[in-house]
């Protein structure tokens, strides 16, 4: 029986009344009044998350943050070769390729890394645009070159295996200075901005059916570092962990829109027990308005710790609560961060930077993802030299000296 051919599978149509073929290769069919479309078929197609968000690191580097969606509507797995960013006036400000984009390739919500994107299947790459203070950007372009295997069934069809774009303005509101939500010494951003191995730059929510919502990436957890470790003992005890029982600071003057009482502690180092449904996940939380469309969010916190209630106007360093080990927390911690809605799930992450705090030093990367917590997490000691910060963020694994 011979086999239906290539374009077949493809969907080649006919136009009812017409021989104008419709399908791979072929004009594009716009409405009456528009402009055609024309571009060489392509294996794969990018968007974005979000226009890029600018904050200035802890590293004296501007970070620009986001990711990009890559769909391949193949039937064979593509695999990136490469991403370069491009500023307006062609000065490339980053080049992804081989094992670095591998890292940065991951499935939608899984921080895992991705060497392939599998047929009919979508991938994001974090990107982390670095540059310097003083550079301005208003648009972001980019080259991304893929491969599909040589003998992949129709890759003949595809007329480039580079794309130009997406081009993407950057997002021109400014960085939220506030004051820390902790004071003391020791305070390890656990998760934060903006390597990929760090949950919550990879966390990704669908959200309305309408997008992939970007929550946390600039959100911190914060555990407390004594002597290089977080807890005394085997760390199987709330009381053992250092930050424990830590006052939590309102970050500016606001109003209390949001609170969650109620719920009971995790044990640490264990499963987690009490989440069931999305408004679970932050545990004993607050909520501050601090200015028009931006709310501070702090989650985890001790039962029955909170001093505020909604509506409530607080001041600057304000206690709001005690620092727990509620909603999805396997160790007790802070987790805070600005986001543009009052639903920390269905909210964007916003840039955030500290008005005054040290850099006590950061812990590589590969010492702390390769610590065991069942032995004490030996030898997390901050490496570097302390440095006065000010209107910057505390980056993924930087200690801090919160005043």
């Amino acid at each position: 029986m011979p086999q239906p051919c290539l374009l077949a599978l493809m969907a080649l149509a006919m136009v009812a009344g017409s021989t104008v073929p419709v399908g791979i290769g072929s004009a594009h069919q716009a409405t009456p009044g528009a402009s055609p479309v024309a571009g060489p078929t392509t294996a794969i197609v990018v968007s974005a998350t979000n226009a890029p968000l600018r904050v200035p690191g802890s590293d004296g580097t501007d970070h620009l943050e986001y990711d990009l969606l890559v769909t391949n509507a193949f039937t064979a797995p593509v695999t990136l070769s490469s991403i370069e960013v491009l500023a307006e006036d062609g000065e490339r400000l980053l080049g992804l390729a081989g094992d670095d984009l591998v890292a940065a390739t991951q499935p939608l919500l899984e921080g895992t890394a991705a060497a392939a994107i599998p047929a009919s299947g979508t991938v994001a790459v974090v990107m982390d645009v670095p540059v310097p203070p003083e550079r301005a950007v208003a648009v972001l372009g980019h080259r991304i070159a893929y491969e599909v295997a040589p003998d992949a069934p129709g890759r003949s069809l595809f007329g480039s295996f580079e794309i130009a774009g997406p081009e993407l303005p950057v997002d021109p509101r400014p960085v939220t200075v506030i004051a820390p939500p902790l004071r003391g010494d020791g305070w390890l951003a656990g998760n934060a901005c903006c390597l990929p191995t760090s949950i919550h730059r990879w966390v990704r929510i669908p959200v309305a059916g309408e997008r992939i919502g970007k929550p946390e990436t600039f959100a911190i957890d914060w555990v407390r570092l004594q002597d290089g470790k977080l807890f005394a003992g085997d760390g199987s005890e709330r009381e053992q962990w250092f930050g424990f029982g830590a006052e939590v600071l309102a970050v500016a003057d606001g109003t209390v829109v949001a609170i969650q009482e109620g719920r009971a502690e995790e044990v640490p180092m264990q499963p987690v027990e009490g989440v069931h449904e999305p408004g679970d996940y932050g545990g004993n939380f607050v909520t501050l308005e601090i200015a028009p469309g931006i709310y501070a969010f702090y989650a985890h916190l001790e039962p029955d710790s909170i001093t505020v209630a909604v509506g409530d106007r607080v001041t600057t360093g304000q206690m709001l609560g005690l620092l727990g080990n509620t909603g999805n927390s396997t160790a007790p911690h802070l987790h805070f961060g600005l986001n543009d809605d009052p639903d920390p799930l269905a909210a964007e992450s916003l840039p955030m930077a500290f008005d005054q705090w040290t850099l006590e030093g950061t812990i590589p990367p590969e010492v702390y993802l390769g610590a065991d917590p069942a032995t004490g997490v030996p030898d997390l000691t901050p490496q570097g030299a302390p440095s006065e910060q000010s209107g910057t963020l505390q980056l993924f694994l930087d200690v801090a000296n919160f005043g």
